[in-house]
């Protein structure tokens, strides 16, 4: 009696890749979209992480602690452009810089390709009761690419931040 082989035959085979191919096709837009989305959102939990950090450590410390955007990882830059990254620092003397190296407490990475910015606050300064005085500061999340995706960074005076949509008065750079 002879032997049956089974297996795919070369149309079979192509066939299947065919199909592969066409679904991968029709999948990778929606992909690209869910990336990108998460992308802003991963950035923004990031701040928000640090944000608390600093909180946190102003409450049980008793002292005032800041988050500021920098370029050398070391020490505030002055901007108010967060995708570089920012800093986490303890400030006993209030003189709003990092003295010394055990002052700094964390260093956030940013996130490259990335617009965030606080318009004209450069800093969060939290205070030993854990507020953070002066006005509502929002952080604005965009990716140029996708700037539906837009997120924001709130933080409220009593110190509280938190993830949000961008609010309708502020609006992120469209490519040209």
């Amino acid at each position: 009696m002879p032997r049956r082989t089974e297996g795919f035959t070369l149309i079979e085979l192509l066939a299947a890749l065919a199909l592969f191919a066409i679904l991968a096709g029709l999948a990778l837009p929606a992909m690209t979209g869910i990336l990108q989305a998460q992308r802003v959102s991963s950035a923004a939990n990031a701040l928000v992480a640090h944000l608390n950090l600093a909180r946190l450590h102003a409450i049980t410390r008793r002292e005032v602690t800041l988050v500021c955007p920098t370029r050398d990882r070391i020490s505030c830059s002055g901007e108010n452009r967060w995708e570089d990254g920012w800093i986490v620092f303890r400030d006993p003397d209030r003189n709003r810089q990092v003295d010394a190296a055990e002052d700094l407490l964390r260093v956030g990475n940013g996130a490259e390709g990335l617009i965030i910015d606080s318009a004209g606050r450069t800093r969060v300064r939290f205070q030993p009761d854990g507020t953070a005085g002066g006005t509502n500061l929002t952080i604005k999340l965009c990716d140029p690419l996708a700037p539906e995706n837009a997120r924001a960074v709130i933080v409220s005076n009593p110190g509280r931040p938190r993830v949000d949509d961008l609010p309708a008065h502020l609006a992120c750079p469209r490519l040209p």
